[in-house]
């Protein structure tokens, strides 16, 4: 009965489909896009068409005709025992059949991104672990191969905005001592080489059924199919649930106030507040207000797709952020327009476990073993965004030693001790030395060129 409820109200949007499509035609609109997705289940499928009009006719082009792509975690994976380069007869795919089995990965932690270690057909590549991607990533005109394309999907990056991208599938490729088979990824505009890391491992690979720990001081990530394999271990829990596939769990900025933010391995930063949540705490408690040390308008978040939109930027100086009933103290952050996130500094002062059986995840202290730690962390002076392809300031904190040193939104980075920085990729790669002094030299909206010191 579900599927012929499904089927009707499936014909019915497409006809709806058709109607705007010939409404907006008799318009006199030259070019028309319709996006809409249909929710069934834990599965979404999305529908891209577009209508072009010609001077004697209208062509209706669908992302049907290249196959349509539905969010799946039915990949495959297998485990082979260390002495084995076979499966043994006691391994087989997780879902239906268990194989109980945890493999410890060795793992990179570089500049606060989870590197995993992937072989396909005996190569090496490096992979980040993304828990905000919702499956698999590789860049245009990345090396890893792929053997089939699968279809298109609509991506939305870390700003909300959208993108159709394509989706292939990887040949079967090992990590640790486990075998993947059918791993799909979507194909994001990109180069792999100046992010240092050829593709990106999203939460599917936990959603499939894969409990996890992650030990950055030991540099390992447990990887296991057995419900109750972290059950003995102690630490800090969160509830987490997933939207769009990805987990969000509720952490605490303020006393009394709770904010829902996405656990992010992508993103580097502790936490970062979305700036209409802040609004929303703001107006319910001055304890909020006295907690912000400055603001300004710009942007600073930068998204697959986009850079977030020009808005008030608070500095928040949190008298603690509570995960639980530990509390990081004195941290200092920022508001954005996406988003609120949890990033993989976190990770910087202990482990966590993410138990997908019970949408749980439990925060391990390491750097104390108190129920609170303090940060210290200096606050935001400014941050650059790309546009055109060049380096430009997008925020500024007027409060801060750059701004008093001649530093301004919307400034065009040119040069730093004199090395010319032709675009954004060359200021990603500049070798800077934290605590070292350096001379910006920047270009103004005027055309005026200016020296400025900052100290890193």
């Amino acid at each position: 009965m579900k599927n012929e409820e499904f089927a009707t109200a499936l014909v019915v949007r497409r006809v709806l489909l058709v109607c705007c499509l010939l409404w907006s035609a008799a318009a006199n609109s030259s070019f028309f896009i319709l996006h809409f997705s249909l929710q069934r289940n834990s599965s979404f499928f999305i529908l891209h068409s577009s209508l072009q009009r010609n001077s004697s006719f209208f062509t209706l082009h669908s992302s049907l005709a290249q196959g349509l792509h539905r969010y799946t975690t039915g990949f495959n994976v297998t485990y082979t025992p260390a002495h084995s380069s076979l499966p043994t007869p006691h391994s087989s795919l997780l879902s239906p059949l268990s194989s109980n089995f945890a493999d410890s990965i060795d793992i990179e932690f570089d500049d606060g991104r989870i590197l995993l270690p992937v072989e396909i057909d005996g190569r090496k590549y490096r992979f980040l672990f993304d828990t905000g991607c919702t499956q698999g990533v590789l860049f245009t005109g990345s090396s890893v191969p792929f053997i089939r394309e699968v279809g298109n999907v609509v991506s939305f990056d870390i700003n909300n905005q959208p993108d159709t991208v394509r989706v292939v599938q990887l040949p079967e490729f090992r990590l640790g001592h486990l075998s993947i088979d059918g791993y799909l990824c979507t194909v994001v505009k990109g180069s792999a080489i100046h992010r240092g890391y050829d593709g990106i491992v999203g939460f599917d690979l936990i959603n499939k059924g894969l409990a996890c720990k992650i030990d950055v001081e030991h540099k390992r990530l447990i990887l296991t199919d057995r419900k109750k394999h972290f059950a003995q271990e102690q630490g800090y829990e969160v509830k987490y649930r997933l939207q769009a596939f990805v987990p969000y769990v509720w952490v605490s900025p303020f006393m009394r106030h709770m904010d829902r933010a996405l656990f992010d391995t992508g993103y580097r930063q502790l936490y970062t507040m979305n700036v209409e949540s802040f609004r929303k705490h703001v107006y319910k408690s001055k304890q909020v207000a006295a907690q912000v040390e400055g603001r300004a308008v710009g942007r600073r978040t930068i998204g697959a797709n986009s850079v977030e939109q020009a808005d008030t930027v608070f500095f928040l100086a949190l008298d603690r952020l509570k995960w639980d009933d530990f509390a990081f103290r004195d941290y200092h952050t920022v508001t954005q327009a996406g988003t609120s996130h949890i990033g993989t500094e976190l990770l910087t002062y202990g482990n966590l476990i993410i138990n997908p059986f019970k949408k749980r995840m439990v925060f391990q202290p390491t750097a104390t073993k108190n129920d609170e730690l303090t940060i210290g962390n200096e606050q935001v002076q400014f941050s650059v965004i790309p546009v055109g392809g060049r380096p430009v300031v997008g925020l500024v904190r007027e409060e801060s030693e750059a701004y008093r040193n001649g530093l301004r939104h919307a400034d065009t980075i040119i040069r730093i001790d004199q090395r010319n920085i032709p675009d954004v990729t060359a200021m990603q790669q500049f070798p800077f030395v934290k605590g070292r002094t350096y001379i910006f030299t920047v270009r103004r909206a005027d055309g005026s060129v200016h020296d400025v010191k900052i100290k890193k």
